[in-house]
């Protein structure tokens, strides 16, 4: 009998391993919850990244146009062929280009309006 005794003694008293399944499924529950609320910020933060890129972008494209513009006596125009002379050139690179014209970015600065009144 004692030795039945310290058997079921044994068994009892050895720390369980692993988890319940009530325990696992708050843990699912709480990641849950986590990636709800992290999920559209992280969509709402791509497309603001996405819109301040764009602008860099045609800053870039733009300061460089003008530095072509400065070193070579050329005019500045609007169209394709002013994106590829920059690019032949190394004013701007090929992933600049690429980007540029898939976006439609234009090389002219636009000139600022004169506000009238007062």
């Amino acid at each position: 009998m004692t030795l039945l005794m310290k058997r079921l003694m044994k068994k009892t008293t050895v720390p369980r391993r692993g988890f319940t399944l009530i325990e696992m499924v708050i843990v699912l529950a709480i990641i849950s919850l986590l990636m709800l609320i992290v999920v559209p910020n992280l969509n709402q933060q791509r497309k603001q990244a996405a819109g301040r890129q764009q602008e860099a972008l045609t800053e870039v494209v733009q300061n460089q146009a003008e530095m072509y513009a400065n070193d070579t006596g050329a005019t500045v125009t609007d169209d394709a062929k002013m994106l590829t002379e920059l690019r032949d050139k190394g004013y701007i690179n090929e992933g600049q280009y690429k980007q540029a014209t898939a976006q439609g970015i234009s090389p002219v600065r636009p000139q600022p309006q004169n506000v009238v009144g007062g």
